[in-house]
């Protein structure tokens, strides 16, 4: 199983390493603006290759409801459109994602589930809860993808303790998130600050499904729910507490901005790659306390949390009447130029 999922490393690797000569050849780049974190023009569409290399590593290993899975990521190639320079307009970016998701869930047989206050869960019912939790991750990973390798990050060490987490449940869910770790990790290399090229839509959104995909698997194994959102859970902190801040000040929770506990880390002068450390080192500590819960631990999961949660707490609390766009040092060094480098350009 390990050795089929690392060919989606190699094929990710590969591809990325194409789109990023082709975009810089067609000037298929990301142009900074005001809000963005970037001070040159980067290449976009790696995601492509994330989409690519999993999808090539869950054929190699036969995995259940393929057919599933990629007829949904199909529907995400679209945002191509969007990042070869044609915007696509934020409903019909929502369309597509409801379209997704309702694809993969009329592909599937979901068997009911148990929700905590609920009880049992079923039919239609179960369908467009399904549907709004995949669009709903598709957007977690759309809002949080806005610095150099922060997503990646996220991604592996949410997947590595999602892997062993379903290892509980059914060793064969476990291929599809170390198939998107190895997939990922091809991209990464590419992506490490300064980034040479970006995941773009396609990548948040296809990792939004397949952390949706993994979670509703998990669940339906028999995990907690809040087990199964633990490991990415800091995640869900910043977007839910952006959007909350925001919709408090009567602001359009829609609207760009760089209003995100990690953008505003930015602006106070952390590095891309100090942030990244900082999402490894807090999902590390959450996804091991997910680990730990399912396995029936109490105490040494719960202190993990609790140490996690103060962390991201403490952020928020330091940054909290920051502005947006405000800074506390001159505008051309919150860059890509990390004080942590991991890449040449």
């Amino acid at each position: 199983m390990l050795t089929k999922s690392i060919a989606a490393l190699l094929v990710s690797w590969v591809l990325t390493l194409l789109l990023l000569r082709g975009a810089r050849r067609f000037q298929w780049v990301d142009r900074p603006n005001r809000r963005s974190s970037h001070s040159l023009p980067t290449p976009t569409l790696g995601g492509i290759a994330i989409l690519l290399g999993t999808l090539t590593g869950l054929w190699l290993n036969d995995v259940p409801d393929f057919d599933a899975l990629v007829l949904a990521s199909g529907v995400l190639v679209l945002f191509v459109v969007d990042e070869i320079g044609r915007p696509i307009a934020v409903r019909t970016k929502l369309l597509l994602q409801i379209l997704t998701g309702a694809l993969w869930v009329t592909m599937v047989s979901l068997p009911p589930i148990q929700l905590p206050g609920i009880g049992s869960v079923s039919g239609w019912v179960l369908s467009i809860l399904a549907v709004f939790w995949l669009i709903s991750w598709m957007n977690v990973f759309n809002f949080m993808d806005g610095i150099d390798a922060i997503s990646g990050t996220q991604t592996i060490v949410a997947g590595v303790s999602l892997a062993i987490l379903l290892g509980r449940y059914s060793a064969e869910h476990q291929i599809l998130p170390l198939t998107l770790v190895c997939a990922v990790a091809g991209f990464l290399i590419f992506n490490l600050p300064p980034a040479r090229i970006f995941m773009g839509d396609v990548g948040s959104a296809f990792l939004g499904l397949c952390f949706g995909v993994v979670t509703l698997q998990a669940i339906i194994n028999g995990a907690h729910v809040l087990v199964a959102i633990l490991p990415l859970s800091a995640y869900l902190y910043d977007t839910g507490l952006t959007i909350v801040r925001r919709a408090w000040r009567r602001e359009n929770v829609l609207q760009a901005h760089r209003e995100h506990l990690y953008q505003r880390l930015s602006q106070r002068g952390w590095s891309h790659g100090w942030i990244c450390l900082a999402v490894l080192g807090i999902g590390s500590m959450l996804g091991v306390a997910a680990v730990g819960l399912s396995r029936g631990d109490i105490f040494w999961p719960v202190l993990l949390s609790a140490t996690a949660s103060g962390l991201l707490i403490t952020g928020s609390v330091s940054t909290w009447h920051q502005k947006d766009g405000q800074t506390d040092q001159l505008p051309d060094q919150s860059t890509d130029q990390s004080t942590i480098s991991w890449t040449d350009q």
